[in-house]
C-alpha cells in the first residue's frame, strides 16, 4: 500500500489559489518612504567618522611626507646621482627634486615624477583631498651652516646633505605636524637616511 499511496492523485491545486483582497494589491507610498529613512539612518551610523580632527587624515600627511623622502633616497642610491626634497614649511608642502650639480650653488630641477600617479612629486597638504595638518613646523640641525635648511639632497650611499652648500652633512631632520590635539613626527635620521613615522 505504501506505493499506492505515492502515487494517489493530489488535490486540486487550482482551488487553494489565493486571491488578494483589496487591501493586498501593494507596497504603499508610506511603506516605501519609511525603508528609505531606514536605510538612510543605517547608512549615516555605518559610514566612518569624516570630521577635519580625524587622526587618519594626519597619519596620511605624516605618511605622504616620509614616502617623499624615502623616494629621494632610494631614487639617489638606484641611479647614483644625487636627489632630494624641499620642504614647505609655511605652504605645508614637499617637492622632490634633481640637482644640477654643474652649477654653484646647485640649481634644483623639481622635474622628478611620482612613481605611481606620474605626476612632478609635488605634495600640498593644503590641496591634498584625503590628508590634512593644522600646523607643520621643522626643526632641522647641521655640522655647519646650511644655507637653505628645508633643502636636502641624499648622495649615491643614502646620506642626507644640505643642498646649499653641498658639503654639509645633516645631523637631524624633524617635521612635526598637528592636528588638533592629535601631532605626529617624521624623522630623517643622519648618516642612515632612514625616515621614520611617529
Amino acid at each position: 500500500m505504501l506505493g499506492t499511496s505515492l502515487l494517489a492523485p493530489l488535490p486540486n491545486l487550482h482551488l487553494l489559489r489565493l486571491r488578494p483582497t483589496k487591501y493586498q494589491q501593494g507596497i504603499t507610498y508610506i511603506e516605501i518612504i519609511l525603508v528609505v529613512i531606514i536605510l538612510g539612518i543605517i547608512a549615516a551610523v555605518a559610514m566612518p567618522n569624516l570630521s577635519s580632527t580625524d587622526p587618519g587624515k594626519l597619519d596620511l600627511a605624516a605618511q605622504e611626507f616620509a614616502n617623499a623622502m624615502r623616494f629621494a633616497r632610494s631614487e639617489a642610491i638606484r641611479v647614483g646621482e644625487p636627489r632630494g626634497f624641499s620642504q614647505h614649511s609655511s605652504q605645508k608642502r614637499i617637492r622632490v627634486f634633481r640637482p644640477d650639480t654643474g652649477s654653484s650653488p646647485w640649481t634644483l630641477n623639481y622635474d622628478v615624477y611620482h612613481p605611481i600617479n606620474k605626476k612632478l612629486y609635488d605634495i600640498q597638504i593644503n590641496s591634498h583631498p584625503f590628508a590634512t595638518a593644522d600646523t607643520l613646523s621643522r626643526n632641522s640641525v647641521y655640522l655647519g651652516t646650511c644655507n637653505n635648511q628645508g633643502n636636502i639632497f641624499f648622495d649615491s650611499n643614502g646620506t642626507p646633505w644640505c643642498a646649499d652648500p653641498e658639503n654639509i652633512l645633516l645631523r637631524q631632520f624633524d617635521i612635526t605636524l598637528n592636528l588638533g590635539s592629535h601631532s605626529r613626527v617624521v624623522t630623517l635620521h643622519s648618516i642612515t637616511g632612514r625616515v621614520t613615522v611617529q
